[in-house]
């Protein structure tokens, strides 16, 4: 049943970044712009998140089928977690509307989100992402599940500093009282 329930999870999360990103498509804005920088650092930086994000995504498809399920209660933490990062995640992508970006880029223009589920974390979409991994190491305890959701943590932190950099240039004063009325993550 555990390996049910991290599958359906996994599914649902990815499914919902997947449409999420047609739909935009269909709008005719890129979605996914990491490594679009000229910036070299920030470029390769992005690049590196973007192929950790996608083994991260593989071994969490393969989780189930090749690692040992949790036998403790701590199973149900871990269920919880991947359960609540699907409706976290799309509670976040769909209160972004048509601003939602996989990174951010100084050409392609958006509207600052700070209603709905931003009312009280600024990267809910984030933390529903480092849920999904937490979850999957807490439901297959090894160090391969252990050290994925520790770099994605450590990535998805850099990013979001990056993009904060990013949101003050483009929105100013505005982001700044952001900022000081909502946490970064919760």
């Amino acid at each position: 049943m555990v390996k049910i329930v991290a599958l359906v999870s996994f599914a649902g999360f990815y499914f919902i970044y997947l449409s999420k990103a047609i739909l935009l498509k269909k709008h005719g804005i890129k979605v996914n712009l990491l490594g679009d920088k000229e910036n070299s650092k920030e470029k390769y930086f992005e690049i590196f998140l973007r192929v950790m994000t996608g083994l991260g995504g593989i071994f969490q498809f393969l989780a189930p089928f090749i690692f040992k399920v949790n036998q403790t209660g701590w199973i149900y933490l871990g269920l919880g977690m991947t359960i609540f990062s699907v409706f976290l995640f799309f509670i976040a992508v769909r209160a972004m509307g048509l601003n939602w970006r996989a990174g951010y880029n100084e050409k392609q223009k958006t509207e600052l989100v700070t209603s709905g589920i931003y009312r009280f974390s600024r990267n809910p979409a984030f933390v529903a992402f480092d849920l999904l991994y937490l979850g999957f190491a807490v439901l297959f305890p090894n160090i391969l599940t252990l050290f994925m959701a520790v770099i994605a943590a450590v990535l998805f932190d850099q990013q979001i500093r990056g993009e904060e950099a990013y949101l003050i240039n483009t929105f100013g004063e505005d982001y700044r009282k952001y900022q000081a009325e909502v946490r970064r993550y919760f």
